[in-house]
């Protein structure tokens, strides 16, 4: 199953990079480019009680509001592109090798 949490934020919340930086801590989840703020995929009831509580844990007290839509394996789905993406790596190399 596909669960979607879709964000909410008004003037007196925290700002959404803080509330980016605490759902990575605090859930593991990322922002993602799309209709949706974040998705997972969970395979048991355990699974999405405890990535769920993560989430609400991550964002009380914070004036965001959230909303959960779940549903079904979908045959288009596309995996999600997290944001802010990882800083791509960049070893220096010596011009001579």
């Amino acid at each position: 199953m596909h669960t979607y949490i879709d964000l909410y934020f008004t003037p007196e919340s925290l700002a959404p990079l803080e509330i980016a930086k605490r759902l990575r801590h605090h859930a593991g989840l990322s922002f993602i480019i799309g209709p949706h703020d974040l998705a997972f995929e969970w395979k048991s009831e355990e699974e999405f009680h405890a990535l769920l509580t993560k989430i609400h844990a991550a964002l009380k007290g914070t004036g965001v509001l959230y909303r959960v839509e779940t549903v079904a394996e979908e045959p288009a789905y596309i995996e999600p592109i997290p944001w802010p993406p990882p800083l791509p790596r960049h070893d220096p190399v010596h011009p001579a090798y």
